[in-house]
């Protein structure tokens, strides 16, 4: 239960990092859990316990794809924010060109 527990407790901040923008600590938290899986995996898992290491990957990776969906969701919505923020500043000179 452990593996789950640990695996959950990375999901809870991976999603915190994602919500609060901080991609310093989600690359941090990524980081770790990769060597945390890469451990896991470089072991000898006992054949009882082979199916249920499979099945939390599984669902590793089904959270993943939510936590891509979600970066992706982000990134398109700074890009839109980014735009309208050059395009206030092109604004901003090209009254400055005619008023000076």
């Amino acid at each position: 239960m452990m593996l789950l527990d640990t695996l959950n407790a990375f999901s809870g901040q991976i999603s915190s990092a994602i919500e609060k923008n901080d991609w310093v600590m989600l690359s941090e938290v990524l980081t770790r859990r990769q060597v945390y899986l890469e451990n896991l995996l470089s072991q000898d898992i006992p054949d009882d316990e082979r199916q249920h290491v499979e099945n939390v990957l599984k669902s590793v990776q089904a959270m993943d794809k939510i936590f891509i969906a979600e970066v992706q969701f982000k990134k398109s919505q700074l890009l839109k924010e980014f735009q309208l923020v050059a395009r206030g500043q092109k604004f901003i000179r090209a009254y400055d060109a005619v008023s000076a």
